[in-house]
Parts: C-alpha cells; sequence; structure tokens
C-alpha cells in the first residue's frame, strides 16, 4: 500500500480565528451562559478575526468585555 501525505495546513488567519473561537467559548463557559450563547458569541469573534475586522487579540478581549457587561446586573435594585 502506498499512501500519499498532502501537505494542507490553515492559513494563519484561519489558525488565530479558531484561537479567537475557542479562548471566548471558554471564558463564556466561565461567566455561566448557556452552551449556545457561548457557542454564538465565539463564532462571532471567529468571524470578526476571519473577516479582517480584528485581530484575535482584540476580538476576545471585546468579546470578554462585552459578554461581562452584560452579565452585570445593574438593574434598579442594584443602586
Amino acid at each position: 500500500m502506498s499512501a500519499v501525505i498532502l501537505s494542507f495546513t490553515p492559513s494563519v488567519r484561519c489558525q488565530r480565528a479558531a484561537g479567537a473561537f475557542a479562548a471566548v467559548n471558554i471564558a463564556a463557559r466561565r461567566m455561566g451562559y448557556a452552551e449556545h450563547l457561548a457557542y454564538r458569541a465565539a463564532r462571532l469573534a471567529r468571524n470578526e478575526v476571519l473577516d479582517g475586522k480584528k485581530s484575535a487579540a482584540r476580538a476576545v478581549a471585546d468579546m470578554k468585555a462585552d459578554l461581562s457587561l452584560a452579565a452585570r446586573d445593574d438593574g434598579p435594585a442594584a443602586a
């Protein structure tokens, strides 16, 4: 049997986008978000990196800030 191993490596942008996806997904779950909401936030961060709108670090930092702001309870009883 002979096999040919094709050398396929994803681009650097794809690798960074995957890293941003994983980081946001883990952070959102640790913050207590439901699985589908954590996936949604991670997907948004990944798409921002893939589209070239933000760097991976910036996308993760911005999404973590947005998630923590949304999780905070600043209702009328908080004051």
